[in-house]
């Protein structure tokens, strides 16, 4: 009596998939295989693969985490994209510009702008007793968006702007206060060069303010903002400056959210061809009021830190190839060792009339089950991993290296699910190539084979 029958003419048959699929089950799952010598090769294939979508995972989420935190960093500090003077230089010095109350308005109720903000700067010098540095001071209005200081706030508060007095007080960073022994309630002078032209010759002259310092602030960027800006009233710049009523130095737009996950998860493009969309984009809406205005996004302000931030997804990418190509040439091994080990079922198998595609399916499948197994193991300790630095921090970084605190950690369902997919479909074909070789196992050399 036969129960399962082999033929030559080998179809895809419902009886076959079940058939073979109990002999994989029974070589993977059988108490011969706690014994076999190849036990060893398969729980090192298995964790090879773990290990491999360990890292793969936690390299994306750490990468994209970092890209996330710095980009978010820089937006903070000095929005997505500035509106300023046309004629502006690479100065810190802000040139005066008339206050649009329509531009503004606009800009403020567009769906494309999560929020915005007038503000000017100036450069000027912080001299006590013992040292002095140069600082950029940065004039803010009652409008400016604290939400982003308050969380880098390390000691005070933030300012209370007002629309009718001048604030004497000021917002400097810890870099600066340790660079200058200051502490919160110091009192600090800043000496500015303020130009005049009079009977049409420039003159340049010196004054001083004092400020009392009513918070300080920590966002880890140290060369790029914490040791160059101080936060001050707007008013005070301009009567520094002498501007006339209704003039500041630009407005500060910051893109919504929804925007600007999108156009970055769907669009595919590079940061600069996304900013330089944008700062198109701006100009056309508005293009009576902007038209002999500058607009710059932070890539063309930071150039070199955007796309340094951007250069580390390659660097990603090679993480990946590489793991993927060690995970399929460990499975691949394993593959060949546990043919080897089985050459004698080989050779009974294709006595009894199985083809070799269905004998190379019964040893895929069995792949397949340890690569699926090594694949959910890896996603286990991945997350457990992601969820124990989110929470608690685990891994600490020095923020004058790396500009953050600790190890930053962005998990993405798409990011993960791709890694997966990616692992088990690479691994999965790869795995054809070494199954070949039961096309080479001769039935009768195979059954005397022990």
């Amino acid at each position: 009596m036969t129960i399962f029958t082999f033929t030559n003419n080998y179809k895809v048959n419902p009886i076959h998939l079940k058939v073979e699929f109990f002999i994989a089950k029974r070589i993977l799952l059988g108490r011969s295989q706690e014994k076999s010598f190849t036990r060893p090769v398969i729980n090192i294939a298995v964790w090879g693969i773990a290990l491999g979508v360990l890292i793969m995972i936690m390299s994306v989420a750490i990468t994209k985490g970092f890209q996330k935190e710095i980009k978010g960093k820089i937006v903070g500090f000095a929005s997505d994209i500035q509106i300023s003077d046309a004629g502006i230089s690479d100065s810190y010095e802000s040139n005066p510009i008339l206050y649009d109350s329509i531009l503004y308005n606009k800009l403020k109720t567009s769906p494309r702008v999560k929020h915005v903000q007038v503000y000017a700067s100036k450069a000027g010098i912080i001299k006590t007793q013992e040292n002095m540095q140069g600082v950029i001071l940065k004039g803010i209005s009652p409008d400016f968006n604290w939400q982003f200081f308050k969380q880098h706030l390390v000691e005070g508060d933030t300012l209370s702007i007002t629309s009718k007095s001048i604030c004497k007080e000021a917002m400097i960073s810890s870099k600066i206060a340790n660079t200058l022994n200051l502490k919160l309630g110091d009192k600090f002078r800043v000496f500015f060069i303020i130009k005049q032209v009079v009977d049409g010759r420039e003159k340049f002259s010196q004054k001083k303010y004092a400020f009392t310092i009513k918070g300080i602030y920590k966002t880890g960027l140290s060369e790029e903002f914490d040791s160059k800006f101080i936060f001050i009233d707007l008013k005070r710049i301009k009567k520094l400056n002498k501007w006339e009523d209704g003039t500041i130095g630009g407005y500060e737009v910051f893109l919504s959210e929804d925007d600007l996950v999108n156009s970055i998860k769907n669009s595919g493009k590079s940061s600069y061809e996304y900013y330089l969309e944008k700062e198109s984009v701006l100009i056309d809406d508005f293009f009576l009021e902007l038209s002999f205005m500058d607009v710059r996004s932070i890539y063309t302000r930071y150039p070199q830190i955007v796309s340094w931030l951007e250069y580390i997804d390659m660097h990603i990418l090679i993480i990946l190839v590489i793991i993927l190509v060690v995970a399929v040439v460990n499975m691949s091994s394993s593959l060949l060792i546990l043919i080897l080990e089985k050459t004698n079922m080989i050779g009974i198998l294709k006595s009894l009339g199985a083809s070799n595609v269905s004998i190379r399916k019964i040893f895929v499948l069995k792949s397949a089950f340890l690569i699926g197994k090594g694949t959910l193991i890896g996603n286990i300790l991945a997350l457990s991993l992601c969820y124990l630095q989110i929470n608690f921090e685990v891994l600490k970084l020095d923020a004058s290296i790396y500009y953050l605190d600790s190890v930053p950690v962005y998990l993405n369902l798409w990011h993960v699910l791709g890694i997966n997919v990616l692992t088990i479909t690479i691994s999965s074909l790869m795995l054809i190539i070494p199954s070949v070789f039961i096309s080479y196992i001769s039935p009768v050399k195979a059954i005397k084979f022990s």
